[in-house]
């Protein structure tokens, strides 16, 4: 659990003619990476034949796809599974069908007749709104407006007292106002064109743009309603058609699109091999526990297929496949986020899945904080299941809330009281008083923030002792010197620990003198093994540890928060009706505190694990395994 799944470097070797059945058994088992291969001497690899074919056929089919969607309005059509359509198809017998449909070139006709019609009504439309603006000039004939030696302009201007007054001084010039706003017609001999054109650009004249085989308007606009009447009904028949097509097609060009994918994968493959006119050679990595079912796979080709393991440099990084419980998986979530470790670090998730929740619950710390934590969490996860993001993040969230609650008995804070308090609380509304002492006593934070902050204190040390383990642990076969730092470290940490235990009476002197010998002689070494850099960086381990002092000081202002509700707002019997309204405000002020204090401590938690402790001993960088193997579709 601590340590990645053990790998394998592989090399095989195979004949061309038996390429392709080995790269289809390659794919049904999912068992081998394959990588770019280049070796001295080889060519490069290039995709097999049937690669662009493959590639022209699903470039056709997600045509035609892509036009089925558009035509129902939605991207996701799932088939009905008693639809043949829906099965699974052989890859051969896609490749047949698609090679001999024209379903693509009937969509794309009916598709582009379809877009030709609609262009036209909008453009019917846009030419009829420009019409409707020079409605009150019905029965002027614009075709007849312009001659050799006259021309008009017709639109709009904001200045046209302006207008008006420098146009009456232009000869051979007529200008008509109608309508409100008026819309102006200028009637000017083509001689005067630049005068005017001065005129018109100094008064902000906007011209309107009148179609080029404008008569009349009443007469334009009538003789285009009647295009439209007419393009309408054959535009929603070829709408309809191209549904129709599209609903009895559509599942099944997705099947033939997956089933022709998986070719274009095999095919495509072989670009990471280096060949030779008679041989493939591919290489890659299998998991330990897959490798002998690997060699199986390949001596099935008898001869023409051989496979070997083969050794690696050390500067080469197997990829990771992280081996964890089920129970743990959400905690991958924060590994692969924040770089996964290399091949020979030791896993974090374990730890975080440990230690994160006993973070969040030492923050939240509040019996019924706990079971709101969880349901809102619950909540989210079912609102959000099927995001991988939003699954993990929940998951991580209700197993905190299991510490929270156990936190929140020993300090003894249920909704922000005691449990004295709480239950008496709900006794006082029948008048009794259930309880006269405590039942158990707890550690109250409030009363007792200087040791709460010492605790938290020894939890970083804690915490951060153990990256320093896990650290050598790592370093030792990789790079003894770096190991011997960690310990260093570790050493540090606990003469520190020594010496102020003794220096606050907590523990005999002598204990103070065994911390400053084992403090001094850490140092030495933590300078011998990473030099003045190593000393520089002793400020930051205080720094360190006192971030998680963040654990009591965050939870303090959640329970101030609380109590601060309580003492305002509690709907006690003695306030009379005024409780009744106060209920709803004071259920609401404290979910309210509990979401934020439930959003600070997941965010503090995390912090302290994947900033504090990641950094003691995961370096990263790990790249994930990712088998050459069909994908679920």
């Amino acid at each position: 659990m601590l340590r990645t799944k053990r790998m394998k470097k592989v090399r095989m070797i195979v004949l061309r003619s038996s390429a392709e059945s080995l790269i289809k058994s390659l794919h049904e088992s999912g068992l081998m990476q394959i990588d770019q291969t280049r070796h001295k001497g080889l060519e490069e690899g290039k995709p097999l034949k049937s690669f662009d074919e493959s590639s022209a056929l699903l470039m056709k089919l997600r045509a035609a796809l892509s036009i089925m969607e558009g035509a129902l309005g939605k991207k996701i059509l799932a088939a009905p599974k008693s639809t043949e359509s829906s099965k699974t198809i052989d890859i051969q017998s896609a490749m047949e069908e698609a090679r001999g449909s024209d379903l693509e070139e009937r969509l794309r006709a009916l598709s582009s007749e379809s877009n030709n019609l609609s262009e036209r009504l909008k453009e019917l439309d846009a030419r009829s709104q420009s019409l409707k603006k020079v409605v009150n000039f019905a029965n002027v004939d614009f075709s007849k407006l312009e001659t050799r030696k006259l021309a008009y302009r017709i639109g709009e201007s904001g200045k046209l007292e302006i207008l008006r007054a420098k146009l009456d001084a232009i000869p051979d010039t007529t200008v008509v106002f109608k309508g409100t706003p008026p819309v102006v017609l200028v009637l000017f001999d083509r001689k005067n064109e630049a005068r005017l054109e001065s005129v018109l650009t100094d008064t902000g004249f906007n011209d309107i743009e009148l179609p080029q085989d404008t008569t009349t308007p009443s007469q334009t606009i009538q003789r285009m309603k009647s295009e439209s009447s007419h393009i309408s009904p054959k535009l929603e028949a070829l709408r309809a058609q191209l549904k129709e097509l599209s609903e009895k097609n559509i599942a099944h060009v997705r099947a033939l699109i997956n089933a022709i994918e998986i070719e274009a994968e095999r095919g495509e493959i072989a670009s990471r091999f280096s060949s030779t006119r008679s041989v493939y050679v591919i290489e890659g990595w299998a998991l330990e526990e897959d490798f002998q079912g690997l060699k199986k796979l390949a001596e099935r080709f008898g001869g023409k297929a051989q496979m070997d393991e083969v050794r690696y440099p050390h500067t080469e990084e197997p990829p990771i496949v992280l081996d964890n419980p089920k129970r743990t998986i959400p905690f991958e979530y924060l590994t692969k986020s924040y770089s996964l470790p290399n091949y020979s670090e030791i896993d974090p998730t374990l730890a975080f899945t440990i230690i994160l929740p006993i973070l969040y619950g030492m923050i939240l710390g509040d019996v019924v904080y706990g079971f709101i934590s969880f349901g809102i969490a619950y909540f989210l996860f079912k609102k959000f299941e099927k995001s991988l993001i939003m699954n993990s993040v929940c998951k991580i969230w209700m197993y905190s809330a299991i510490p929270t609650v156990i936190f929140g008995i020993i300090y003894d804070e249920w909704f922000g009281m005691s449990h004295v308090q709480l239950i008496n609380f709900f006794g006082s509304w029948i008048g009794v008083v259930f309880l006269k002492a405590p039942l158990y006593g707890g550690f109250h934070r409030l009363e007792n923030v200087l040791m709460l902050l010492i605790v938290t204190s020894l939890v970083g040390m804690a915490q951060l002792a153990l990256g320093f383990i896990f650290g050598a642990i790592n370093e030792w076969h990789h790079n003894r010197k770096h190991a011997i730092a960690k310990i260093a470290w570790l050493g540090i940490e606990l003469g520190g620990l020594l010496f102020l235990m003794s220096a606050t009476k907590v523990a005999d002197p002598a204990f103070g003198t065994a911390g400053l010998v084992l403090l001094g002689l850490s140092v030495v070494i933590l300078a011998l093994t990473e030099g003045l850099l190593g000393i520089i960086e002793l400020p930051g381990l205080a720094g360190n540890i006192l971030s998680y002092t963040r654990i009591a000081t965050i939870g303090v202002v959640g329970v101030v928060i609380a109590e601060m509700i309580n003492e305002l707002l509690i709907p006690s019997p003695d306030k009379g009706f005024v409780a009744i309204i106060l209920i709803p405000i004071f259920i609401a002020l404290h979910i309210s505190n509990a979401f934020l204090a439930m959003f600070e401590a997941i965010i503090q938690a995390g912090r302290l694990n994947i900033v504090e402790f990641k950094s003691k001993f995961l370096h990263g960088g790990g790249t994930e395994y990712v088998p050459f193997a069909l994908k679920k579709r």
